[in-house]
C-alpha cells in the first residue's frame, strides 16, 4: 500500500493522490480476500501463521544448506578421486622402474602427475579416507544429493513466497487497522 501522506509531503500532485487512493483500495480488497480465504479470524492468527511459516522457511533453509555442504564435499572428493585415478599410469610406471636412477629420472619426467597424485593422497588422508570409494557409487550419490537439493530448493521457494505473501497481508492489515479510525474521524468532522 502507498503512504499517501508521505507522497504528498514529497510533492506528489492530486492526480497521484487519487491513483494512490484507488491503488490502496484495491490492495485492501485483495488483502482482505486473501485474509478471509486463508481462514484467519484475527490478526493474532495471522501473526501465528506468519511465525509458523517463517520457522518452516528457516528449517528448510537449514536442510538446504546441509545438503549443499554435503554435495560440495562429495564433488570435491570426486574431483580428487578422478585426479588420483588419472595419475595411476604414472604411479604404475614408477613401480616398473628397476633402478633408483631410473626411478628418479621417471619421477622428474612425470613430476606434474606426481604432484597431482600426492595432493589427492593428502586430501584423502586429511578427510580420513583409507579406502577410496567407487567412482560410480560416488557419482550416484552426487546425483541423489542433487535431486534432493533441487526438491528442497523448490520447497524453499514455495515457503519463501508464502512468507512474503503473509508478511504483505500482515503489513496491509496493520495499515488498514491503523487507518480505519482516521477515516472515521475525518468523516465525523466533515458532517
Amino acid at each position: 500500500m502507498v503512504d499517501r501522506e508521505a507522497k504528498r509531503a514529497e510533492g506528489k500532485g492530486i492526480g497521484y493522490d487519487r491513483w494512490a487512493a484507488v491503488h490502496n483500495l484495491k490492495q485492501m480488497a485483495a488483502t482482505m480476500s486473501i485474509y478471509e480465504e486463508s481462514g484467519f479470524s484475527s490478526p493474532e492468527e495471522l501473526e501465528a501463521a506468519l511465525a509458523a511459516a517463517s520457522a518452516g522457511l528457516h528449517e528448510t533453509t537449514g536442510k538446504l544448506k546441509a545438503v549443499e555442504s554435503t554435495l560440495r564435499e562429495k564433488k570435491d572428493l570426486q574431483k580428487q578421486l578422478l585426479a588420483y585415478i588419472k595419475t595411476k599410469p604414472a604411479r604404475d610406471g614408477l613401480r616398473a622402474q628397476k633402478s633408483e636412477k631410473a626411478k628418479r629420472a621417471y619421477r622428474e619426467q612425470h613430476e606434474s602427475e606426481f604432484i597431482i597424485s600426492e595432493s589427492a593422497a593428502r586430501y584423502f588422508k586429511a578427510q580420513g579416507i583409507s579406502k577410496l570409494p567407487a567412482s560410480k557409487a560416488l557419482q550416484t550419490e552426487i546425483e541423489q544429493l542433487t535431486k534432493e537439493k533441487n526438491a528442497l530448493y523448490n520447497e524453499y521457494r514455495e515457503k519463501k513466497e508464502n512468507v512474503r505473501e503473509l508478511q504483505t497481508v500482515k503489513s496491509n492489515i496493520d495499515q488498514i487497522l491503523r487507518r480505519e479510525p482516521e477515516r472515521g474521524k475525518g468523516r465525523d468532522n466533515e458532517r
